[in-house]
């Protein structure tokens, strides 16, 4: 998914446009339950949120996507791997993980550079194809065969199979010529990024929601956070805002502070992901809401787990395994290059926890990459492969 990415341009944008677009996220459909917050006391029902919470605070158990699978057709054969961006630390430690993988099972990844223009994606679909290679894997929340169809259908006539990997959530259609994916559980994070902020304001929650739609999971999680909120929070109150990935950094603190003081019994800010952040903290500060402002949101970062170190601003991460990915990504090639066929769904089982102050220290201090989360997918999945010694 999404990380600390977007550059950082020296540009404002004025408040009154701002507050026009809060309101027109309003009333074009985007915002939730526009009840009073003030839903709590003894009419909060907390059973349910608190037994999501409390699963998945718990380091997460690893089960089996699927069946054993004979890897030995995957020997010597190479994967052609394209992220959204190569300037994303979150992609770039996903090729890290799947570079690894594919080491254990005797493939190797060949990553294509670049910074996210899609005419470099298209360009990189041209070298793949070129190069025929065993697979295609495409990296990233944004990045997908939609913005480059004659070249995935290119593909998939030379017979070179397109895996997609965190682009869309489980409940989502795959993308035009994909033969596989791992998809990611956006529906799963955001509901538990509302659960956290319906526990922590005793269902009197009046949260500003950021998304970015260009994001393909991004609807799944929008209508996940709807829905969440209307099972058990009807009362909270919502307003979504969407700003583009390139715009994080020039709109997102300035957005963060008019609508805090336009409403100022605004208690929470749900960036649905995390790396928006950097941006939302600044936006709470300018409007003199520190203490007073939280955030709950999703990926489990680690600048921004170390944000929760450091200060009581970010209350509760998300968090996903991307050590975890890249074997989920090695273990679809292996399904398809054995004849046996992919999971269908994607789902490979990718392994969330609820980082808060209370277990946070155990992501690293500071926090790493995939540590956190146990270790024993390796040695199952090599287990799967045939590959445990």
């Amino acid at each position: 998914m999404l990380s600390s990415t977007t550059m950082k341009r020296v540009a404002t944008t004025a408040s009154a446009v701002l507050l026009l677009g809060l309101a027109a996220a309003c009333s074009s459909g985007d915002s939730g339950s526009s009840a009073a917050a003030g839903g709590g006391g003894a009419s909060c029902d907390l059973t349910q949120v608190n037994a999501a919470l409390d699963k998945y605070s718990a380091v997460p158990d690893y089960t089996d996507p699927g069946p054993a699978v004979d890897m030995s057709a995957a020997e010597g054969k190479t994967i052609f791997n394209i992220q959204e961006s190569s300037a994303n630390p979150f992609t770039q430690a996903l090729t890290t993980s799947m570079t690894e993988a594919a080491g254990k099972v005797g493939m190797k990844v060949v990553d294509y550079p670049n910074q996210g223009d899609r005419t470099q994606w298209i360009q990189g679909m041209n070298a793949a194809i070129a190069q025929k290679p065993a697979a295609i894997t495409l990296t990233g929340g944004t990045i997908s065969p939609t913005y480059f169809q004659p070249q995935a259908a290119a593909a998939k006539a030379a017979g070179i199979p397109i895996i997609t990997v965190l682009n869309e959530d489980l409940t989502q259609p795959m993308g035009p010529e994909v033969t596989a994916r791992v998809a990611q559980p956006y529906d799963l994070a955001a509901r538990l990024s509302v659960d956290f902020i319906v526990k922590d304001t005793n269902c009197a929650a009046n949260v500003l929601v950021l998304t970015s739609k260009e994001v393909i999971g991004s609807p799944a999680s929008i209508d996940a956070v709807n829905d969440e909120f209307k099972k058990y929070c009807p009362n909270c109150r919502t307003t979504f805002q969407n700003v583009s990935v390139p715009d994080w950094s020039t709109q997102i603190t300035n957005i963060t502070r008019s609508a805090i003081q336009s409403d100022p019994t605004i208690n929470y800010v749900m960036p649905l992901y995390d790396s928006m952040s950097q941006f939302v903290v600044p936006g709470i500060q300018l409007a003199g809401a520190t203490g007073k402002v939280h955030i709950s949101t999703f990926n489990g970062t680690p600048f921004v787990l170390k944000m929760m170190q450091d200060a009581d601003v970010v209350k509760m991460d998300v968090g996903e395994n991307p050590s975890q990915v890249g074997y989920a990504v090695i273990d679809q090639i292996g399904r398809i290059l054995s004849g046996a066929g992919p999971i269908a769904s994607g789902d490979e089982g990718i392994q969330l926890r609820v980082f808060t102050k209370a277990n946070v220290n155990e992501a690293g201090t500071p926090p790493e990459l995939g540590k956190g989360y146990g270790d024993s997918f390796v040695q199952n999945y090599m287990k799967l492969w045939g590959k445990a010694s």
